[in-house]
């Protein structure tokens, strides 16, 4: 059951998406965005309307457009860009501006349009890009999971509204055995394969809700939301299962150690959360490999609060 605290955070394919909640426009609506810049532009209007047709005042027409192109989205940035257009076609008109001919004033506003849609176009590309630039940062280049510090992030987060709430968490650490044999015996390209199959069966095993990510070599780890022992217990054994299927049929040495420390009631830090399913993936190394060992932790805790 995908737990009812995690709902407020945003994913996106795998990784979360943030933006700066401290700016006043990226927290309002497109419809709020745009409202502004509309109102923006009647004031710029208004002032380009009282200084008269001899002082130049295009360019400050170029913000309400970069306003609801940036924080709105393309149309709105093209709904600007004809609002803008027209309004300066207006004060031209009634400024007392004479033109030789009675077409340039409407040839001016179609070229200013131009320009202000090419803006909005240009700053909604860069901003896209921009996300997405951000966005692969926080993956790890080679499996397409969270990288470390991306798991790290968004896994505090969890905690703090697991802790808020007093919901139970789960949290997995898994390490392939022997896998620097396949590296050395059958080359590193055969090793991303596998660190790749290992990535699309743990992703691919999880909820939405779930947060998988790749610490580094042939480490991973999974941290489950509203999860207590029954539960872990049947994904974590499924996972290695599959696992050790795909590395039967594709012919690879490996085993696959996992550690899983079941909170009851989250630990203040979420490093420490880590290393106690580090430390028990270390026990799994430690007795033989290639098995799970999961334990649970704060029932004595919980018990005591109620």
């Amino acid at each position: 059951m995908t737990g009812f605290y995690f709902s407020g955070i945003r994913q996106k394919q795998g990784f979360i998406v943030k933006f700066d909640k401290n700016l006043f426009l990226q927290k309002r609506s497109s419809f709020q965005v745009t409202a502004v810049s509309l109102l923006l532009t009647l004031v710029l209007a208004k002032i380009d309307q009282a200084t008269g047709y001899e002082l130049s005042f295009s360019i400050f027409y170029l913000l309400p457009v970069a306003l609801a192109a940036w924080y709105a989205g393309l149309p709105q940035g093209a709904l600007l860009s004809i609002a803008c257009a027209f309004v300066w076609l207006i004060v031209d008109i009634t400024s007392g501006h004479h033109y030789s001919q009675a077409f340039i004033p409407f040839w001016n506003a179609a070229v200013r349009f131009l320009f202000f849609i090419l803006t909005a176009w240009l700053l909604t590309t860069i901003r896209g890009q921009l996300e997405k630039e951000m966005s692969m940062a926080r993956l790890d280049g080679l499996t397409g999971l969270m990288n470390s510090i991306a798991f790290m992030e968004t896994a505090q987060t969890v905690f703090h509204i697991a802790d808020r709430f007093k919901r139970p968490t789960a949290i997995g650490y898994i390490d392939l055995d022997n896998f620097k044999k396949i590296n050395d015996t059958l080359g590193h390209a055969e090793g991303d394969k596998v660190l790749k199959k290992v990535a699309y069966l743990l992703s691919t095993s999880i909820r939405k809700a779930d947060l998988a990510g790749r610490l580094g070599g042939d480490e991973f780890v999974l941290l489950l939301p509203e999860t207590a022992y029954s539960g872990a217990e049947t994904l974590f054994r499924n996972i290695h299962e599959a696992l050790l299927k795909e590395a039967e049929e594709q012919g690879w040495p490996i085993g696959v150690s996992i550690g899983v420390a079941v909170f009851l009631t989250v630990p203040s830090s979420l490093h420490e959360a880590i290393s106690s399913a580090d430390n028990l993936m270390y026990r799994v190394k430690k007795s033989g490999k290639n098995n799970i060992l999961i334990e649970e932790y704060g029932r004595l805790e919980s018990a005591a609060q109620n």
